[in-house]
């Protein structure tokens, strides 16, 4: 009777000290970043300037980038308006159960970007564009085209920077 009530007082301080680090645990938890878009298409900029930009408006999200606007929450971005350059910088915010086919849409439109190789004097636009890649943090997905003098380790330190990575 003795080792009965020995095992149900450590039985009982298991359980405490189990609850009672399960608790510190879940408060002590960091709260998640809050992602402000126009703060991450303005981080990517400043390792990715946009020579002469232009916004990326909800006809060319559309009808340019094949995005379809049901899919997206909020979203920004620039393009340059420029022959001398090929930088892109895109953010967007998926509604819940949608970042797949966001990714989907503009991975297609990266592709329609270097499918044309007809025309030389934008080759090195070509190449460079070959070498971006659509990135997901969580709901966000992001798209960004290096301009012709910027690498693109530079700027994937600036996205997983802007997005607390």
């Amino acid at each position: 009777m003795k080792n009965m009530k020995k095992l149900a007082a450590v039985l009982a301080a298991v359980m405490v000290f189990a609850t009672g680090c399960g608790a510190g645990e879940s408060q002590s938890a960091e709260p998640a970043k809050e992602i402000v878009i126009s703060n991450v298409v303005n981080q990517i900029k400043e390792v990715n300037p946009v020579a002469d930009e232009r916004t990326i408006d909800d006809f060319a999200v559309e009808n340019e980038m094949g995005l379809n606007p049901a899919d997206l929450a909020e979203y920004e971005g620039v393009i340059t308006n420029s022959q001398n350059d090929c930088a892109l910088i895109f953010v967007a915010k998926a509604n819940d159960g949608k970042t797949r086919e966001v990714k989907q849409a503009l991975t297609d439109y990266l592709d329609s970007l270097t499918s044309n190789d007809l025309y030389v004097e934008f080759a090195d636009k070509i190449e460079k564009t070959k070498e971006a890649k659509v990135l997901i943090y969580d709901d966000y997905v992001v798209l960004v085209i290096a301009g012709l003098n910027t690498d693109y380790s530079d700027v994937t330190a600036a996205i997983n920077q802007a997005f607390g990575e």
